[in-house]
């Protein structure tokens, strides 16, 4: 049972994640053959996945209706709204209008969900207010630096804010527009392009764990 549960999954993982990472270093027809039935498999094994997760969905939703669970009355909302979607789509193949003329998932589209959206996200505006309001607590020379660039932002974006910084600093020469931009596209950019290079560097240190067996923790507990 240990050769099935362990040593399988590491053979196949250290072989195909060897395989796979030596295709991007050698430059032939073989390797861009191999990366294009790689990518076939991802596909057909994310379509699997996801059919797995709706019926883990299904399953553990209607366990709790059956057992009458707290909060079991919100899984029965979410069997309401998955079948008021997918019915819709599967009777007008995934169409929203044919002809001009709106179908019933075009309508379920534009008239429940996306006020349903639109009334989450208007939910999730009070969040982002309150965080807002505590990272604006200025209690190191880091918060300092968030909350002059936000202040520039909220300022840049607004018209009262606008008329505001053209009346007080506007002698300067330094207009509120130019410094928005800036901050938009060289110093948002800069911390984006960083957070993303460490994303990559942490990527690349986890599959290389995973080839050289280090990290099992997809094997479960019982590895």
């Amino acid at each position: 049972m240990k050769f099935i549960k362990t040593y399988i999954p590491l053979t196949i993982v250290v072989v195909i994640g060897t395989l796979t990472l030596a295709t991007y270093f050698i430059p032939h027809r073989v390797s861009l053959l191999y990366l294009d039935g790689m990518n076939s498999w991802l596909s057909i094994i994310y379509s699997y996945a996801i059919l797995v997760g709706f019926i883990s969905l299904f399953l553990s939703h209607g366990k709790k209706i059956v057992r009458q669970s707290q909060g079991w009355g919100y899984s029965l909302f979410m069997f309401l709204g998955f079948f008021l979607v997918f019915v819709p789509a599967c009777l007008s193949s995934g169409k929203q209008s044919v002809g001009g003329i709106m179908t019933s998932y075009g309508w379920t589209y534009q008239y429940l969900f996306q006020p349903l959206s639109s009334t989450m996200f208007s939910v999730l505006a009070f969040y982002i207010i309150s965080t807002i309001y505590r990272s604006f607590r200025v209690k190191s020379a880091q918060a300092f630096v968030l909350f002059l660039c936000a202040l520039i932002l909220i300022l840049g974006n607004v018209p009262m804010g606008q008329l505001l910084w053209e009346d007080i600093i506007g002698w300067t020469g330094l207009h509120i527009a130019n410094l928005t931009d800036w901050l938009m596209s060289v110093v948002s950019v800069s911390a984006k392009r960083g957070i993303m290079i460490g994303l990559a560097v942490g990527g690349v240190v986890t599959c290389l764990k995973m080839i050289f067996t280090i990290e099992r923790s997809y094997l479960g507990r019982d590895s």
